[in-house]
């Protein structure tokens, strides 16, 4: 007996028309998931995409044209690519080439302007027979679940009622990984924590749904009705279960679907719903969540940025000050600086115009936006903001205050990458000198403050007072807060990276090693901040000669960073770059250069080419280049860093000089000593040890990127700042 496309029946009534007795043989056809509790385990097959090769000849074969010629097979491979695999849609669109109202090359450009159309057309439902189009199969399901919304079960009512709601939702959001943690967090967030604003400055807060949020009387998340509605969804086959617990994903197409039936009304309300509950699920602090969501997180907001954005053009006329702030936190924080420049100017902008220039809210925007454009490498526009906020700062509460503090730190480390290490390090030691004579030397601030002197003096070179203050830090840190406290491991790292520098590279290795044990213990092993350590443990590998060691390491490294951070975050780029430097060093050049190659490229792409990082990874491929006898090609491209560092940090920053060493260098090997004269006015402007310490570099690749440790918390640039 078969039962074939059993989707609307509940497993209980289809079960009523099984024959009595064990003879025979019962097969059951369904999109009904529920209907595996019919049978066992092994009996049961769930029936995915098609692989490729079969999905080409299905279409090619539905639209009768010979499966046999190479350049039909190439443009069905685009076909079924766009069409995610799904039998009944490729059996579909080889009806509709076969009808003769399209050819097969020209098929796709259809597609793109009439998809609704051709998903739901009436004549062309396929060589199969099916009795239904694609969308038309997802339609009946849906019209299934609005009549038990309206049924008199109060229960299955509710359960359908949430079962629309989710789905709208859904497709707003990226269509893999949705996460129940979103929901969780939102309706905690709505509960506890409440945006200060001024009514004058719009929330998005205020337009999300409540009814997957409710909160129950021990004030956590109750899910029940959201798990009822996942329930009805997974039993039309509309979404499915994800690669882990907590995670749900929908079929491209479904998700395409989803969108498509809407009315732009319906379209409006839902995808500002979904940015709403996606706005609602970030934290202030974000360290209150696990990084690991904000990573997953990223995606939905990305993708609901851009639908708002292209599709209903919403994101051009309309500012929600809580979204537009945790959002470009978001950004920021996970790599797509450029994104949350245009979302954090519009705060600054809005907040400026509507509480008044100085008032704290207006602070927190400018500490956000000039750490941005830090971390897109425009630093005299950093260097201008930040000055403006420590001055606010200073006068409304004192020289002494956390927040005067902090503003003054961000200052200084703007001032190291300007080069402007002689005012960095004034405007930190005034503030040191200051803290020990009213709070005393124990003060958590004064630490913080001496710790980020310490790594002024690394940029000044004056590397032994930073040792000195380093192990003064440490000390306290592990006296107060204790050996374990993330404080405390961060400082370790630092320490290890100065000794490294001032030549002691096994008392490095040593603190360095217990640095990534500890980091491991307390956050993990593929936390950031372990990744970091591990990083430069390679490097301190690479200082003792354990090139296979540092290899093997920075191969680690580079995998937990793309899969962590993803494969075009900035920090995976300079892991890229690590292990670049160590395969030159190990006479890998090709690997090298290959790298290299993939780094700038993606630099480029998403930082621009005037980042320092960019420039940096510019010069790393021409040292390859060098290494691999292609002079030609690394002056063309020492030339460029050479004009880039000048317009970036200025003629007599450090790293101007270096790269105009390089590029004498680099000439003087091409020219023979005809081209002396251009070499010697290049070198003749250069200290003597720093053209011998890039000769140096240039044979043994020292030019491994060390990040300060980032665990030790006021030693990298607040990322964002809540004053009240």
């Amino acid at each position: 007996m078969v039962f074939d496309n059993a989707d609307a029946l509940t497993p209980e009534k289809l079960e009523g028309y099984f024959p009595p007795g064990l003879g025979g043989n019962i097969l059951i056809t369904s999109r009904n998931s529920a209907m595996q509790r019919l049978t066992s385990p092994k009996n049961s097959y769930e029936v995915r995409g098609m692989e490729e090769d079969d999905a080409i000849l299905l279409l090619l074969k539905a639209a009768c044209l010979d499966t046999s010629r190479t350049e039909f097979q190439a443009e069905a491979s685009e076909i079924v690519k766009e069409l995610f695999h799904m039998p009944l849609a490729i059996d579909q669109a080889g009806a509709y080439i076969a009808s003769g109202a399209t050819n097969i090359r020209d098929y796709l450009s259809k597609y793109y302007q009439h998809r609704k159309s051709l998903l739901s057309h009436s004549e062309f439902k396929g060589a199969s027979k099916y009795d239904r189009n694609v969308y038309g199969t997802w339609e009946l399901s849906y019209q299934e679940i609005q009549r038990r919304a309206e049924s008199d079960d109060l229960d299955k009512a509710k359960a359908a009622q949430s079962a629309i709601l989710m789905l709208g939702l859904f497709v707003f959001f990226h269509y893999d990984g949705i996460m129940k943690d979103i929901f969780s967090y939102a309706a905690m967030h709505k509960c506890y924590h409440h945006h200060i604003h001024s009514p004058a400055l719009p929330i998005v807060s205020s337009m999300s749904d409540c009814t997957l949020l409710s909160v129950n009387q021990a004030g956590t998340w109750d899910d029940f009705i959201f798990e009822e509605g996942l329930r009805v969804l997974l039993s039309f086959c509309l979404i499915r279960l994800g690669s882990s617990d907590g995670l749900y994903a929908v079929h491209p197409l479904i998700h395409i679907w989803g969108k498509d039936r809407m009315s732009p009304d319906e379209r409006r309300k839902y995808g500002t719903m979904a940015y709403a509950t996606l706005s609602d699920s970030l934290y202030g602090n974000f360290e209150r969540q696990p990084y690991e969501f904000r990573r997953a997180l990223v995606t939905h907001v990305r993708e609901n940025m851009q639908y708002r954005r292209i599709e209903t053009q919403e994101a051009d006329d309309s500012y929600f000050d809580d979204a537009y702030e945790r959002f470009g936190h978001l950004l920021m924080e996970q790599g797509y600086a450029s994104e949350a420049l245009k979302l954090q100017q519009q705060v600054l902008d809005l907040r400026s115009n509507v509480l008044g220039k100085e008032h704290h809210h207006t602070m927190e925007a400018a500490i956000n936006l000039a750490s941005t454009y830090s971390n897109l490498g425009r630093y005299t526009e950093a260097e201008k903001l930040e000055m403006h906020v420590f001055h606010v700062l200073k006068h409304q509460f004192g020289e002494e205050h956390p927040f005067t503090i902090g503003a003054m730190g961000n200052l200084a480390t703007t001032y190291v990458n300007l080069g402007k290490y002689k005012e960095a390090y004034e405007t930190q030691i005034k503030f040191v000198d200051d803290m020990k004579s009213n709070l005393g030397e124990e003060h958590p601030h004064l630490l913080q403050l001496m710790s980020n002197l310490a790594q002024i003096q690394k940029k000044m070179g004056n590397y032994q007072e930073a040792e000195k203050l380093q192990v003064q830090v440490l000390n306290k840190r592990k006296e107060i807060l204790g050996e374990e406290h993330p404080d405390t491991v961060g400082s370790l790292g630092n320490l290890a990276a100065t000794l490294a520098a001032l030549n002691k590279p096994m008392e490095a290795e040593k603190l360095q090693i217990q640095a990534v044990e500890l980091s491991i213990k307390i956050l993990g092993a593929e936390h950031p901040h372990t990744i970091i350590r591990k990083s430069n443990l390679a490097s301190i590998y690479t200082d003792l000669s354990k090139y296979k060691e540092a290899e093997e390491l920075e191969i680690q490294v580079l995998e937990s960073s793309k899969g962590l951070l993803g494969e075009e975050h900035p920090d995976t780029l300079i892991n890229m770059g690590n292990l670049a430097t160590t395969y030159s060093i190990l006479g890998k050049y090709e690997e090298a250069e290959k790298l290299e190659v993939q780094v700038l490229d993606v630099s480029t792409r998403t930082l621009g080419e005037a980042h320092p990082n960019t420039v940096h990874a510019m010069a790393n491929l021409a040292d390859s280049f060098s290494d691999l006898k292609k002079y030609s090609e690394a002056e063309k491209l020492q030339i460029k860093v050479l004009e880039l560092n000048k317009t970036i940090f200025g003629e007599e920053h450090p790293d101007t000089k270096r790269a105009m060493a390089m590029l004498a260098v680099t000439q003087r090997i091409l020219s023979n000593n005809i081209r002396a004269q251009d070499s010697d006015q290049l070198t003749s402007e250069l200290p003597s040890d720093m053209l011998s310490e890039r000769k140096e570099e240039s044979q043994g690749r020292g030019s491994k990127r060390v990040a300060e440790d980032s665990g030790d918390s006021e030693d990298s640039k607040t990322s964002q700042v809540v004053i009240y």
